[in-house]
């Protein structure tokens, strides 16, 4: 029997680059807007490097950043723009060199945002271009990958990631309810 709906999530994001000095400063610039910064991993393997890689450089890797406080569950639109907009920002000559992807880890799904609609893909915000997608399921003990999960966010190692990520973040919501908040 499934329990109540989510009110909260942790918020992620995945910064992919070829290069550690635009992730840091994006880095930097997502805290100043969402506070203090819970978990940054390690530089990831990335197995998709040819859709970004003429735009941003290879080898890419990507690292995975969760923020301390939880956010409503109305913030991805929010936090997609503001991406969109960092991304944007730290281009050299029109070109990328970061790709911001915010997501909304519950102990229930990693729901992530994106700009490239497909059939599966819910609308976010359309007028901006924005979806949303079931990306991970927490079932069984687990987080599961749907058919059309990443690779890498179906593998191993992201999963843990996100099952540390959960464990945190529903004891968090655990504290914030025993001391009323």
């Amino acid at each position: 029997m499934p329990g109540p709906p989510p009110t909260r999530a942790c918020l992620v994001v995945s910064l992919l680059a070829a290069s550690e000095a635009p992730r840091a400063e994006a880095v930097r610039r997502l805290a100043r807007s969402w506070g203090a910064v819970d978990y940054l991993s390690r530089p990831l393997a990335f197995p998709g490097d040819g859709y970004y890689a003429a735009e941003m450089g290879a080898p890419l890797t990507r690292r995975l950043l969760a923020f301390r406080e939880p956010v409503g569950l109305d913030e991805l639109v929010r936090v997609k723009l503001a991406c969109r907009a960092l991304e944007a920002d730290l281009a050299i000559q029109g070109r990328r060199v970061v790709n911001l992807d915010p997501g909304l880890l519950t102990g229930d799904s990693l729901i992530l945002a994106t700009t490239k609609y497909n059939g599966h893909r819910l609308p976010l915000d359309p007028g901006n271009g924005l979806w949303q997608e079931l990306t991970l399921w927490y079932r069984q003990g687990r987080y599961q990958a749907l058919p059309w999960t990443y690779p890498d966010y179906a593998g191993q190692e992201l999963g843990q990631i996100m099952s540390g990520l959960r464990r945190r973040h529903l004891w968090r919501l655990r504290q914030a309810a025993a001391q009323g908040g």
